[in-house]
């Protein structure tokens, strides 16, 4: 069942990915270009943040108490699909289609994310997580060397409602698979006094900073990426190529680091491929210092390759340690560290940008760049996979 499961899993993937790298290219563009401050998409991350940090225990705890996970898992992408219909219909003329956008996508989360990664851990295998960690990884390549292609065309040469439109399309046929699932429910409920227990366990001391300053370099990062391209360099159909691009070349290392993960070469993979991402993000930052094209494409196609061997490791780790303790309480931890510290940087960069011009988001980069070696932490747990 649990092989059965997981082929669900990829199947459920492959039309997520494809929308999501769509809307990670196309949105903080969007955002941008609707509204003409950089602070503007840091206030949507704020608000879905905030929305998710209050409600995503909840709203887990229904969903096994009630015997339905898999149905929440469903209701969040479908809420995906919807926040996209109603970001589409968001213009200067209609702005106020934003708010439900946001609640809506706030929702999807809220859903969504917990029943994911409690789904994920118990079906998958501790001994060969690396192998299957990269499948998804592979499959999230394949898919979205198209998602950001076709997002950057329809939004360049139709117009961005297109672009969300088909991205909804693909969400809601993603939850074809999620129904299909088959998956008891987890008796334990978790209250406030429950989860402070569990948020002082020692064997999950070593991921509290690990997930906090994933979160921070993440927004640091990620988002001022893409508006710096689509402000200084280019439009977003050429950063829908770029992305595309660079992203399915690196499909054969991601393969060959889940290969090694397995083989118990965890912490130097770690330590390798972390030390990288935070090269590859000061490499990002030099770009506004050397803004060439060619340079533009080299360094987004080694950041592709360094963030897919990177990210295999992580999210190795993740399952695997969450597989092997006990999947609902690495999970409780790692959500609640990452929410504070999203919210915490967009908080933190929406108000900075607020002052300052678009040319200061090469330093945020570069910040977020030094936030990365916050994973060495995980080498701290790495005694519990032995």
């Amino acid at each position: 069942m649990k092989q059965k499961n997981l082929r669900l899993f990829y199947i459920h993937q492959a039309f997520f990915s494809f929308t999501d790298s769509l809307w990670s290219v196309t949105f903080p563009i969007f955002i941008y270009q609707l509204f003409h401050s950089i602070s503007a998409l840091f206030v949507w991350l704020f608000v879905w943040n905030a929305m998710y940090g209050v409600l995503f225990i909840p709203l887990f705890n229904a969903g096994m108490k009630w015997g339905k996970p898999k149905v929440f898992m469903a209701l969040g992408v479908l809420f995906y699909g919807i926040s996209l219909i109603f970001t589409g219909k968001t213009t200067p003329e209609h702005v106020g289609f934003i708010i439900p956008a946001v609640i809506t996508f706030g929702l999807y989360l809220s859903f969504y994310w917990m029943v994911r990664h409690w789904f994920f851990s118990v079906n998958s295998d501790h001994a060969i997580m690396g192998k299957q960690i990269s499948w998804i990884a592979i499959i999230n390549m394949v898919v979205s060397f198209l998602g950001p292609i076709i997002g950057g065309t329809l939004s360049q040469l139709v117009s961005f409602n297109a672009a969300f439109l088909l991205g909804s399309i693909s969400m809601i046929l993603s939850i074809i698979p999620v129904l299909l699932f088959h998956a008891p429910p987890h008796p334990e409920r978790y209250t406030f006094h429950g989860i402070r227990a569990i948020l002082r366990k020692p064997e999950l001391h070593a991921i509290r900073g690990t997930y906090f300053w994933e979160g921070m370099s993440n927004y640091f990062i990620s988002a001022p990426w893409i508006l710096a391209f689509g402000i200084f360099l280019g439009n977003v159909k050429q950063l829908g190529i770029l992305v595309g691009f660079s992203t399915v070349i690196s499909v054969i290392l991601t393969r060959l680091t889940g290969h090694f993960f397995d083989l118990k070469k965890r912490i130097t993979l770690l330590e390798i491929t972390t030390k990288l991402k935070m090269t590859g993000a000061l490499l990002y930052a030099s770009i506004y210092f050397f803004p060439a094209i060619a340079y533009v494409w080299t360094v987004d196609i080694l950041n592709r390759f360094v963030g897919s061997m990177h990210g295999t490791v992580t999210d190795s780790y993740l399952y695997a340690t969450s597989n092997k303790i006990h999947p609902i309480y690495f999970h409780l931890n790692r959500e609640i560290h990452l929410v504070f510290a999203r919210a915490l940087s967009a908080l933190i960069l929406g108000i900075t940008f607020y002052f300052l011009p678009a040319t200061y988001l090469w330093l945020s980069i570069a910040l977020g760049g030094f936030m990365t070696l916050g994973w060495l932490h995980l080498k701290r747990s790495d005694h519990l996979l032995r």
